[in-house]
């Protein structure tokens, strides 16, 4: 089967997730903005970026970079993991746990999600 690739519905970061059997999901502490209670560069320990996916079909290898919206810089990036798409019409949830990033100073970052090497969407973090 070839794979085709999805559309977002939703993209959030957040500092936790609970992902229940019935297909619900708490998502706790959603935020938009760090500010670090000391100086940079900053390490944030755990954060989730959690996306709602449709419209895929078949295996979709996908990944989450992180870059400086000032610079384009690289700051992190993800391994390459696998989701499932076996119909146009299932809604497929990412929560995706990002630990030990670094960013080296203040400013605007941008979260992109990209399936199959296409970027789907993104989301922004300003650190202050």
């Amino acid at each position: 089967m070839a794979s085709v690739v999805p559309v977002a519905k939703a993209i959030s970061l957040c500092d936790h997730h609970v992902g229940y059997r019935d297909g619900k999901v708490d998502l706790y502490g959603l935020f938009n903005a760090i500010r670090p209670q000391s100086g940079y560069p900053y390490t944030r320990g755990r954060f989730c970026l959690f996306a709602q996916l449709i419209n895929g079909l078949g295996p979709v290898p996908f990944f989450v970079d992180i870059r400086s919206a000032e610079t384009d810089e690289l700051v992190w990036t993800t391994e390459v993991r696998q989701l499932q798409f076996p119909d146009r019409t299932t809604v497929v949830q990412v929560a995706l746990s990002i630990e030990g990033c670094r960013f080296d100073r203040p400013g605007l970052y941008v979260l992109e999600l990209f399936c199959d090497n296409t970027w789907v969407c993104d989301t922004q973090v300003l650190l202050r």
